[in-house]
């Protein structure tokens, strides 16, 4: 048998050496039976295909290059300086995606623009930045590109205007109104997400202090006069870090875990005032298995989310569940197991970590980016919201062979009617962000 490889960084999951996204195998052909397939009830029965209506079916997704890998931003334009690999963030807009990373060496960010059409790379600008800033979220709507997170202890958004070229080099930063005292200096976010609501902005933030023994809950937004303190409690409080937040058909959900005690919960409400009760979710009694969220989007539809949930048994039996479900009524959440989820791929005598991208969606598919031990190439998997696998671990990009370069992270965004997937390399200290444009049909 293979090694296999499982990530679990941030709450994703990687599996590597024969990759499994999505129930695929990549190198295990679809069993077929006569002019059928084989029988199934979940995702995981159909390696190489996906389940559709009891029978495996192959997979008719593909994508293919648009163009060779390019340089959205390079090593000049990041002066020479390794740069933070997990802040590296896509806004989406209209035809074209804005890519921004913060170099930590020179306190700023740097922002460059990739379009959809004709040569790739439009203009680039730079902001810069406090001490601790960090952004989680972005995109472009009503002529400009607007980050979500935090620059000091103020959060808020970094805005800038954009241009038929791209983007502007006239960045603001906006303080949303009255930070809260329990996330003002010392204190900052540590953890944070954010929620749209029509022309509303709402945020939720994990705050504490450096080196503190407490955490704070709070949820505010753009357009609250102040914001709201959730809840308080010890700094090992699952309960009370915040990994995503959701606002659909006036619903506020949070979803909170924590890597060091592999705890879950989640908060609903109304308004912020209602999200004082944490409940725990599980998909076993067994207090030694585990949850831990790796993506929530809300349904195009406005009345509920796809969300996705690892399940793990530690060791010495290590074992782990990808779950994907389709959640309209946020109390069903609170049953053991909840109800609705499908099990994206399932692993046992799982021994080695990799980390992946964060997952994006487009309400009805989901994409995530995987770069493969020991980070020599970036991979592409998709994904139905229902847990369905429409293409396996998709080849993207390779550094040529004997390259002492690293590729760092990756991710990957809507572009147009293509999609973007972007990659940090970092090679004798410099670094450079590229990327692929891809495009995709079933």
């Amino acid at each position: 048998m293979r090694p296999w490889k499982l990530v679990i960084a941030g709450g994703a999951l990687l599996v590597g050496g024969c990759q499994l996204v999505a129930g695929v195998r990549t190198d295990a052909e679809l069993n077929q039976e006569g002019s059928g397939g084989q029988g199934c009830s979940v995702p995981s029965d159909c390696p190489g295909g996906v389940c559709q209506d009891g029978v495996c079916k192959p997979a008719e997704a593909t994508c293919v290059l648009d163009l060779d890998p390019f340089d959205i931003l390079t090593s000049e334009d990041l002066g020479g300086h390794e740069v933070d690999a997990s802040s590296l963030v896509l806004a989406s807009g209209p035809g074209r995606v804005f890519v921004s990373v913060i170099d930590k060496a020179a306190s700023r960010l740097v922002i460059g623009t990739v379009h959809e059409l004709r040569d790739p790379v439009g203009s680039k600008a730079d902001f810069p930045l406090a001490d601790g800033a960090a952004f989680v979220t972005g995109r472009e709507s009503g002529g400009q590109v607007t980050l979500l997170g935090r620059m000091g202890s103020d959060i808020g958004q970094l805005v800038f205007p954009t241009t038929a070229g791209g983007v502007s080099p006239e960045g603001t930063f906006q303080r949303f109104p009255a930070l809260a005292p329990e996330c003002s200096s010392p204190s900052v976010a540590a953890s944070m997400a954010f929620a749209r609501a029509g022309d509303e902005i709402f945020y939720a933030a994990t705050c504490e202090a450096p080196g503190g023994s407490t955490r704070s809950l709070v949820v505010g937004g753009s357009a609250a006069p102040a914001p709201t303190l959730v809840a308080q409690g010890p700094r090992t409080d699952a309960s009370l870090n915040v990994r995503f937040y959701t606002v659909t058909s006036g619903r506020h959900l949070l979803l909170l875990d924590d890597g060091a005690t592999g705890e879950a919960f989640f908060r609903t409400g109304a308004a912020a005032a209602d999200l004082g009760v944490a409940r725990q979710i599980q998909f076993s009694p067994s207090p030694e298995e585990v949850e831990s969220f790796f993506g929530a989007f809300p349904l195009p539809e406005g009345d509920g989310v796809t969300l996705l949930i690892a399940h793990i048994v530690p060791p010495p039996r290590l074992a782990v569940s990808a779950e994907v479900g389709v959640v309209r009524d946020f109390s069903s959440l609170a049953e053991v197991p909840p109800p609705g989820f499908t099990p994206v791929f399932e692993l046992q005598n799982v021994s080695q970590y990799n980390p992946p991208g964060p997952p994006m969606s487009d309400g009805e598919n989901v994409y995530v980016t995987l770069v493969p031990h020991p980070g020599k190439t970036v991979n592409l998997g998709w994904f139905t919201r229902t847990g369905e696998s429409l293409l396996p671990q998709e080849h993207v990009f390779s550094l040529p062979d004997g390259s002492s370069a690293q590729i760092l992270g990756s991710t990957v965004a809507q572009l147009g009617t293509k999609l973007l997937v972007a990659w940090i390399e970092q090679h004798d200290g410099a670094t450079s962000v590229r990327g692929q444009r891809l495009i995709c049909t079933l």
